[in-house]
């Protein structure tokens, strides 16, 4: 099999789990199998550095941030065909919406060989006019897809009710780099005394965007349940979002102040993940394969966390954590609670932790089984139709 062109589309390259997830796969893919180029419908994001750094991974920005005109700027899709064309693009994927629209129609046109579609998570909650009219389109796009990608079975499901066909679904969970599970003790030392955490006190953590997907108001309810049965607990919320100010309010409704810390949005997570004693997710939607839930797997954190989306598949309740409801912060304290009262039981958790995590979620893995899914559709396609560049060199 010749080197392939593989063009990985997203809407820009800003802070989030499915953007560090496609440039963490752009670094991995082997280049002597894989030409590897990053196209964003729009440029100007933090995690444009991490791609353009790396050598022998292309990066090209259909649309300067200052310029964007509105969500429908259809020029997008015509500068996409023609890069698709230019650079002969072999296999698409693109990642979240609106990229997908754009990527799935400008492949159609362009008549890019392999199309795959990325399924981000098991359920959308976004009720936005844009978002709703972008993904009609993209759910009728898909259907033209060569493979349909999610990273977790409750995205298979999902995928499969939007009238997807089974045969075109392989899921691919998340993998995260030796550099996201890696820190130092002096430096989880640290973040609990900048924030006052005394050695003997419990540190119960959240890391995620203050967004209504988390639910962080069911997090800090149950931390209240939690305070009053172990006082001097502190709660850390790494991450920030359009909720910030309503869950500083709703903190200090709940008597929370002194014990709540918003440590906002942090490039780097590990040292925060690490200083936590319970690692917490709260999330009621929007759950495919939690980065941060993998982040404290391998960073050797007890966890509780709700069953929403695939959560509940990446470790069985009572080996690596405690899996609750969603939204039913009683339930949740609880669970805080039994991991607290149980050092024995929650050391045996961190064990396990680790053991899952480095059997089916580093970032090795997944690159290989990317690999694979490239390798096969190719061969699937290569009979019909010889490559573009072997017709040239052949006439």
């Amino acid at each position: 099999m010749r080197r392939l062109t593989v063009l990985l589309l997203v809407n820009d390259l800003r802070i989030g789990g499915a953007e560090r997830q496609l440039a963490e796969l752009a670094r991995g893919l082997d280049q002597e199998r894989f030409r590897v180029i990053v196209a964003t419908l729009y440029a100007g994001q933090p995690f444009e550095n991490d791609v353009r750094d790396c050598a022998g991974v292309e990066l090209r920005s259909l649309n300067q941030l200052g310029n964007r005109l509105g969500k429908f700027d259809f020029l997008t899709l015509f500068k996409l065909v023609r890069l698709l064309r230019r650079e002969k693009v072999d296999i698409i994927q693109p990642f979240l919406t609106p990229a997908t629209a754009f990527g799935m129609l400008a492949a159609i046109i362009a008549r890019t060989p392999v199309k795959i579609v990325s399924e981000r998570c098991g359920v959308r909650l976004n009720t936005h006019l844009g978002n709703k009219l972008y993904r009609f389109f993209e759910d009728r796009l898909t259907r033209f897809a060569d493979a349909v990608v999610p990273h977790s079975e409750a995205g298979r499901r999902y995928v499969r009710s939007r009238g997807i066909a089974s045969e075109k679904v392989r899921v691919i969970y998340n993998g995260v780099a030796p550099e996201r599970v890696n820190t130092t003790l002096a430096e989880r030392q640290a973040i609990r005394a900048e924030y006052g955490v005394l050695d003997e006190s419990w540190l119960i953590g959240i890391a995620a965007s203050l967004t209504p997907a988390n639910d962080h108001a069911s997090f800090l309810q149950a931390a209240s349940i939690v305070r009053a049965e172990v006082p001097g607990t502190k709660f850390l919320l790494a991450g920030d979002g359009p909720l910030r100010a309503e869950l500083m309010r709703r903190a200090a409704v709940l008597g929370l102040n002194g014990s709540v810390i918003f440590a906002g949005h942090q490039m780097r997570v590990a040292p925060y993940i690490g200083a936590m004693d319970v690692a917490v997710l709260s999330s009621c939607d929007h759950e495919g394969c939690s980065n941060f839930l993998l982040e404290a797997m391998g960073l050797g954190r007890s966890i509780v966390t709700t069953d929403a989306g695939g959560n509940e598949e990446l470790f069985p309740s009572g080996e690596a954590g405690l899996i609750v409801p969603p939204s039913n912060p009683l339930i949740l304290a609880h669970a805080i609670l039994e991991i607290m009262r149980h050092p024995d039981a929650a050391e045996q958790m961190q064990r396990r932790s680790r053991e899952i995590f480095r059997q089916r979620f580093t970032l090795a893995t997944m690159i290989a089984e990317y690999e694979d899914l490239y390798a096969d559709l190719w061969r699937a396609y290569e009979p019909e139709q010889p490559p573009a560049a072997e017709t040239e060199r052949a006439a």
